[in-house]
């Protein structure tokens, strides 16, 4: 079951940094308004769910499929029949781009690596 009203709070809280008054505010509607669709009270429609993804610079599945920690994975099976483990990476837009740094990083050192290998080979 999903827990929306719980995600909007705690994405509210700890991401945004916001008070209900604030986002009710930003929506147009009252704060007991707000404090509904947080309690799981009220039932959020699609358009209430892009304009508070607006409002914490989120996507709407972000709101819909968040979680404490930030990483979870994902059990698969490719096309061979190989089992894999896709890592997925829920954050911030600063702690992505950290990680894409990261990657970039290790990726050239691979490169680097390689052309040593090579160079070694020959």
């Amino acid at each position: 079951m999903l827990n929306v009203g719980e995600n909007l709070k705690k994405i509210r809280e700890d991401k945004a940094g916001l008070r209900q008054e604030d986002v009710a505010k930003a929506l147009g509607i009252s704060t007991k308004a707000y404090s509904n669709i947080e309690n799981n009270i009220a039932d959020i429609t699609l358009t209430r769910l892009r304009e508070l993804s607006d409002i914490f610079g989120v996507t709407p599945e972000f709101i819909l499929n968040y979680q404490d920690k930030a990483t979870y994975n994902n059990t698969f099976n490719n096309y061979e029949g190989n089992q894999g483990i896709i890592n997925m990476y829920q954050g911030s837009s600063d702690q992505v781009k950290n990680l894409e740094n990261q990657l970039k990083g290790s990726q050239e050192k691979l490169e680097e690596l390689k052309s040593s290998i090579r160079a070694k080979n020959n």
